[in-house]
């Protein structure tokens, strides 16, 4: 990896439709933003920020993420979501992120990222799969 600058940022604007609302997480009549979301467009700002500095056969894999979603955001508003690098230390990247819709701040919080050789990573979950796998038949493999 490259070197990542303190502040570089990631930034991902989405308009609110009916996939992103609260309902359609079981929360029944609940027709705003949902904070799942949220959460996955905060990851996507946090992967955006640093993709250019990610050598040949790199990823970043979430490791922590804690938000306050602070106002509901109705369909149909656009939501800007922002992520900045806040440190780089070794593999380990911090991010504080913020999110606002049209007319405020609607949850802040921070995420951590750590930097992968995607091979190597997707090796050693496919080698857990078949460990579970082996272990499905046996109670005492959970």
């Amino acid at each position: 990896m490259r070197p990542v600058r303190i502040g570089q940022l990631g930034e991902l604007e989405r308009t609110v439709a009916a996939e992103h609302l609260a309902e359609r997480f079981e929360n029944a009549g609940v027709a705003v933003l949902a904070t799942p979301v949220l959460c996955h467009w905060f990851e996507s700002a946090a992967v955006s920020a640093v993709a250019e500095q990610l050598d040949p056969g790199e990823a970043t894999v979430g490791t922590r993420l804690r938000i306050e979603h602070l106002k509901a955001t109705p369909p149909g508003m656009r939501v800007r979501t922002v992520a900045r690098v806040v440190a780089f230390e070794g593999r380990q990247l911090s991010f504080e992120i913020e999110a606002f819709d049209e007319i405020e701040l609607v949850a802040r919080g921070t995420h951590d990222r750590f930097v992968i050789d995607l091979e190597r990573f997707l090796a050693g979950t496919q080698a857990k799969g078949l460990r579970a796998g082996s272990t499905r038949g046996d109670s005492h493999g959970r």
